[in-house]
């Protein structure tokens, strides 16, 4: 859906992005993540083309985006900022119609998508419709936003840190939301984030940036197991296994094998929990069990080199 080609930006002498070569799998998330300053946001930006390339391509769908006006190529993306960017003096409902109407919709097709929209991101559209942003909280107005990017059914979303003003709880449940959201509409995302647990948790993909190149792209186990250099370990941080497994459900690492006299692990703890447990017991296999019964066995090899069960 979006391939990045040798893509360039400068400003003067300095290089925000350098020779970018890297493709967006289509109905996915990827995560571009790095440091304040590598070019993940400018990256971003130059999608949608509200910064615009000094070299390079941007294909979407496999047309240049420099054959399409600006203000039609944004209008098929949609974008969602930490900001946020309600307009005060609409209601809910007005803002979330906003592309549709920019875009001429039928007005009664619209206000049922509104209310589709709205209910898919968890706000009762007969309590919210009418209101105000200024009368919603921050998670509730970011929920807005989310549902008013999605509003024309645009096959691209484009995300600047859009959970990084919330608290940690309103954060999590907001995360949730929308990953259940994507699997469920199959949308292709780009994601900025500086937040690792956050790329870890949500993305399929990570791009990770260093001095507006890429350093590695692949999946979060990738990375986090496999990383492609001492900058990926560097940024990761030393308990980046342990946290990485705290996200994994153990099932993941759960091959065929006897489990007769092994201590056992309910199926639906994390990784993480399951390496507790054969420290615990002073074991380097436990059967996992899901009501009752062996599911199989992981091992302390396979939790710590991050090697999952193929299927």
């Amino acid at each position: 859906m979006i391939e990045l080609v040798h893509l360039e930006k400068r400003y003067g002498d300095a290089l925000a992005v350098r020779d970018l070569s890297v493709t967006f799998p289509d109905g996915a998330i990827t995560a571009l993540l790095g440091p304040s300053g590598c070019g993940k946001t400018t990256t971003l930006r130059m999608i949608n083309r509200l910064i615009e390339p000094t070299s390079g391509q941007v294909l979407l769908g496999g047309q240049d985006t420099r054959n399409l006006r600006p203000e039609v190529l944004r209008r098929g993306i949609g974008y969602v900022i930490q900001q946020i960017g309600l307009f005060p003096h609409l209601s809910v409902a007005q803002n979330v119609a906003t592309v549709p109407d920019l875009l001429g919709k039928d007005r009664r097709a619209t206000a049922r998508r509104v209310d589709e929209l709205l209910q898919l991101v968890g706000l009762d559209p007969a309590t919210f419709r009418e209101k105000r942003p200024a009368q919603l909280s921050g998670g509730q107005a970011q929920r807005v936003g989310v549902a008013r990017a999605l509003a024309a059914d645009p096959p691209v979303l484009l995300m600047d840190e859009p959970f990084g003003a919330l608290d940690p709880i309103g954060r999590e449940a907001l995360q949730t939301a929308f990953r259940q959201i994507q699997r469920q509409l199959g949308k292709t995302v780009v994601m900025v984030t500086h937040d690792i647990d956050e790329a870890l948790r949500l993305a399929d993909h990570i791009a990770l940036m260093n001095a507006g190149q890429l350093e590695q792209f692949g999946s979060p186990d990738d990375l986090v197991f496999r990383p492609a250099s001492a900058f990926v370990s560097q940024f990761l941080g030393e308990d980046i296994v342990l946290r990485r497994l705290a996200a994994v459900p153990v099932t993941r690492f759960v091959q065929p094998g006897p489990a007769i006299g092994l201590p056992g692990v309910p199926a639906d703890v994390s990784a993480r929990t399951a390496l507790s447990l054969m420290l615990q017991e002073h074991v380097d296999t436990l059967a996992v069990e899901q009501d009752g019964q062996p599911l199989g066995t992981v091992t302390w090899d396979d939790l710590r080199k991050g090697r999952t069960c193929p299927s």
